[in-house]
């Protein structure tokens, strides 16, 4: 049998037993170095344990981090199938009567037959009409309004369309395109007529906009050669937001203007509708053009919308304008014309329209009534499928129109949402809104006992206990030391340090802080600074404790200040000013806006600005920083951002798992290298016991073979010598 031996039997030694012996102590050197590997394999694992319940720590902060997060309400409907509520950031208890006429739809356009879909789109005896020589031709897209608001510098997205690309290839790019404002797919009809067909991404008549790069380059547009836009069309542009009746129905050119009710305020009698040009009429200073709604003192004295639109007509004509006024099936305001060529126009950015009380000698609205929004320019598009419709329906019986299902902008920090047209004859859908600030301490508490059993983790596993054993050999009782894992491990000490200091530092943005002359100057202040205020204290043995009574207290109070000490949030001493974008880099602090320097400072330092346009400041932190009004020179104002207690922990775990060289990558590799170097030694180890094994049984065996060798020797002698006789 292989390996088989049997040792002794020449030298009356036991030999196997000997070999072992010597071998198991050598072999207690790779028996060290192997308890060495496991506790190392321990700490890594109790390191990955850490990590998950930074993770479940991280997941709990998140569901506060927020401030649309903070936001806990019971809500109920009497119709849930028609509509909903809910509440974010603002939202304020309440009760809701709505009746749902029409629901928000998107823009669907197609382009002309398209013969095939695999073959180049461009016929190519059209190339060098629709490409001009280029080999390709850029497609520019509207973004949504999320992707405008993660990247307020960019309004658009460009696709880059080549000469021999098929319907399947643009469509392909089309889609690809992050952050697009438009999708595409290919309609094929039963007789093989294909069309690409283009559908918003978002609902309402603001649908989407689409143009290319090749008036410069050629003598037809890529989109009108797929007939997709019309040919030599005007230029259009329609008013932000529609007007509805107090009926909810549309606006036509014939409804007087008595016959509507803005959100909660009457259109009245001296009341006008002013237009806001950036260049008033060729002047060079910006300001108002108005029109008088109703002809008399009374209410029957209401104009006509078609009444109105003559006189601005009339005056955009004598002003030599090649633009005119009308309204639309959506209820909006239409300007269509030449109108970048018109100075007024050019700049459409600029041009908005509101309705309410003027003032005619200071040259400003006392009192808006309806804000119908900038123009925008849209598209004049040669095969619709579907005209992108607002949301129209009534609140307590004003009407309102949304372009979207989902309504977050009529009733601030309410969202309505809508989901089917109310029935003939059926009652009111009835809403209601109340704060559940029970339900939101349990979601406090729920973060508080994830981070208590994070610490406690923590600290079971960096202590060093003594055990009472008892000894193999002897048989007495002897104490063994044993140390935790993370015991002496300085970054873990850190890393529980610090997330003790987030939970209970004073969040000093919101703090009664103030300047020099004893007034407060940062927008905002509470006396819910830190959690310790709001009733979650920290014990002897280290852990949190919650009163939920005091905490509910506290959210009664003041319901802002303790979203505050939680959330990500911002503040301004100036309602002209916001901040409407931040990343995990962004500093928190106070920046003061210097609107006529074009800077931007905080703890007296400039700070780094990447864009400065369309009232949008995008700093190098990720902070972007919103200005009403885009044209500001004035005076300096202030706006604070705030990382409140559940922010700075996802914030802090985020960074700390996901940066290149961060906290957990780079332990994580030490654990690793350490556990990788102790195998390497117990490999090495192994390796020479094995050969020690090897040699000394070799030894043994040729002593034993030696040994019968003599023992043959002296057999044969002695033989030898009893054969010989003596005589």
């Amino acid at each position: 049998m292989a390996g088989m031996s049997v040792g002794g039997l020449v030298s009356g030694l036991d030999t196997n037993s000997i070999i072992a012996q010597l071998t198991a102590l050598e072999q207690a050197k790779v028996t060290r170095e192997i308890t060495k590997k496991e506790n190392a394999q321990k700490t890594l694992d109790k390191f990955k344990e850490l990590q998950s319940r930074l993770g479940n720590l991280a997941s709990k902060a998140a569901a506060l981090e927020l401030p649309d997060r903070f936001n806990v309400f019971k809500s109920t409907s009497n119709y849930d199938d028609y509509a909903s509520i809910s509440g974010k950031e603002g939202a304020t208890a309440g009760q809701y009567e709505l009746v749902i006429k029409q629901l928000a739809s998107t823009q669907k356009v197609s382009s002309k037959k398209i013969d095939a879909v695999n073959t180049p789109l461009v016929a190519s005896g059209d190339l060098n009409a629709v490409f001009g020589g280029n080999e390709t031709v850029k497609i520019t897209l509207s973004k949504t309004a999320a992707a405008i608001k993660a990247d307020p510098g960019k309004k658009t997205v460009e696709v880059t369309i080549s000469k021999t690309d098929t319907l399947k290839d643009v469509v392909n790019k089309i889609n690809a395109a992050e952050g697009a404002g438009v999708k595409a797919s290919i309609m094929t009809m039963g007789d093989g007529d294909n069309r690409l067909v283009l559908t918003s991404v978002e609902t309402g008549s603001k649908g989407f906009s689409i143009s290319d790069d090749c008036a410069a380059n050629s003598n037809e547009s890529l989109l009108e050669y797929l007939g997709i836009l019309k040919l030599n069309a005007d230029q259009v542009a329609t008013s932000g937001n529609a007007l509805v009746d107090s009926n909810g129905k549309v606006a036509t050119g014939e409804s007087t203007f008595n016959q509507f009710d803005t959100v909660f305020t009457k259109i009245v009698p001296g009341d006008v509708v002013g237009i806001y040009l950036p260049t008033n009429n060729g002047s060079g200073s910006p300001g108002w053009v108005t029109f008088d709604l109703f002809s008399g003192s009374t209410l029957g004295s209401a104009k006509s919308i078609d009444e109105v639109l003559e006189k601005i007509n009339d005056d955009l004509d004598d002003a030599g304008a090649n633009i005119v006024a009308s309204i639309n099936d959506a209820g909006e305001i239409v300007l269509s014309g030449n109108l970048s060529g018109d100075q007024n126009f050019d700049n459409l950015s600029g041009v908005k329209i509101q309705i309410g009380a003027f003032d005619q000698i200071n040259q400003k609205f006392d009192e808006v009534k309806k804000d119908l929004g900038g123009f925008t320019s849209t598209n004049v598009f040669a095969n619709v499928i579907n005209e992108g419709k607002n949301a129209i329906y009534t609140v307590d019986g004003i009407a309102v129109s949304s372009q979207s299902n989902t309504d977050d902008k009529t009733i601030s920090g309410t969202v309505f949402t809508l989901k089917k047209i109310s029935a003939d004859g059926m009652e009111p859908i009835k809403l209601s809104l109340e704060p559940d600030m029970g339900g939101l301490a349990d979601r406090i508490g729920a973060f508080i006992e994830e981070y208590n059993a994070l610490i406690k983790f923590i600290d079971e596993n960096a202590k060093s206990s003594v055990k009472e054993e008892e000894d193999k050999v002897t048989g007495k009782k002897v104490s063994k030391r044993e140390v935790g894992v993370f015991s002496g491990d300085s970054n873990i000490s850190s890393l529980r340090e610090n997330l003790k200091q987030m939970l209970t530092k004073t969040i000093d943005e919101i703090a009664n802080i103030k300047d020099a002359k004893g007034k407060i100057d940062n927008g905002y202040s509470t006396i819910y600074s830190s959690a310790a205020r709001i009733g979650i204290t920290t014990q002897k043995d280290g852990s949190i404790s919650v009163d939920r009574t005091a905490l509910i207290k506290a959210l009664n109070a003041d319901f802002e200040g303790v979203r505050k000490l939680f959330t990500a949030n911002s503040f301004s001493n100036d309602s002209g000013l916001k901040i409407g974008n931040f990343n995990k880099n962004s500093t928190t602090g106070v920046y003061e806006i210097k609107a006529g320097d074009m800077e931007v400072w905080s703890n007296g330092k400039l700070i780094n600005s990447t864009g400065w346009g369309s009232g949008i400041i995008t700093l190098a932190n990720g902070i972007s920083i919103e200005m009403s009004d885009p044209n500001r020179t004035d005076s300096t104002g202030n706006v604070t951002f705030v990382r409140g207690i559940a922010s700075m922990i996802t914030n802090f775990v985020e960074k700390a798992k996901n940066t290149v060289d961060g906290y957990f990558k780079q332990s994580e590799k030490t654990y690793q290298a350490r556990i990788d170097s102790i195998q390497k030694r117990v490999d090495e180890l192994q390796i020479r016991v094995n050969n020690y094994s090897d040699r000394i049984t070799k030894q043994f065996s040729l002593l034993e073979r030696s040994m019968g060798n003599l023992q043959s020797q002296t057999a044969n002698m002695m033989s030898a010598l009893s054969s010989i006789s003596y005589k």
